[in-house]
């Protein structure tokens, strides 16, 4: 009798084995798939919140750049128009250099002292801060006086000083005038005068 051996240990007589299978193979492919899309829209939608904020902050960014060149033009508008200054500097020179007068007229600094009337003396000696003289005409009879003041409340308590003066009672002021330019309307001007005819 013939014996054969056979060896089912030999690889030809394993069972094979496949790593995977054709459905295996479709579901990982799909898993992988879905992956990718979730990814994929994930990323859009980031991207698209970036977009709209850098949209917002663009945005933003151009409004405070237009408010800021405006604001920038506001403050050299401002700086520029310094006429305000300058006609306050001018009328503050031209105060303290009429003040200077008074005083040398009071101290009778001039010549030998005797050339100035007693009237003259007299007005040099009326202090009412912020009224000042821009014109004074004297005659024998007739005086015209013609001056600034800072406020209108000061012109009232400038003239109250001619009652205080016994050089000027039982005179009688005929024109007295208050008017405001309208292109220097800081200062109030005034005029009085004895005769009508100034």
């Amino acid at each position: 009798m013939i014996e054969q051996r056979i060896n089912l240990y030999d690889d030809r007589f394993r069972e094979k084995r496949i790593i995977l299978s054709a459905v295996d193979m479709l579901l990982v492919t799909v898993i992988a798939v879905g992956l990718l899309l979730t990814t994929s829209y994930w990323y859009h939608l980031l991207v698209t919140h970036a977009e709209q904020e850098q949209l917002r902050l663009t945005s933003q960014k151009e409004q405070l750049t237009v408010t800021l060149q405006e604001l920038r033009k506001a403050l050299e508008t401002r700086l520029s128009d310094n006429r305000i200054e300058i006609q306050v500097k001018k009328v503050s020179r031209e105060i303290t250099l009429r003040k200077r007068l008074i005083d040398m007229v009071v101290s009778k600094q001039f010549g030998s002292g005797m050339g100035f009337s007693e009237q003259l003396s007299e007005l040099s000696r009326f202090r009412v801060n912020n009224v000042w003289l821009n014109e004074i005409s004297l005659s024998e009879s007739d005086l015209r006086l013609s001056g600034s003041a800072l406020k209108a409340e000061s012109i009232p308590e400038y003239f109250n000083e001619f009652q205080q003066r016994d050089l000027f009672s039982g005179r009688t002021f005929e024109v007295f005038e208050v008017n405001r330019d309208q292109q220097q309307n800081w200062k109030v001007d005034f005029l009085i005068a004895s005769r009508a005819n100034y």
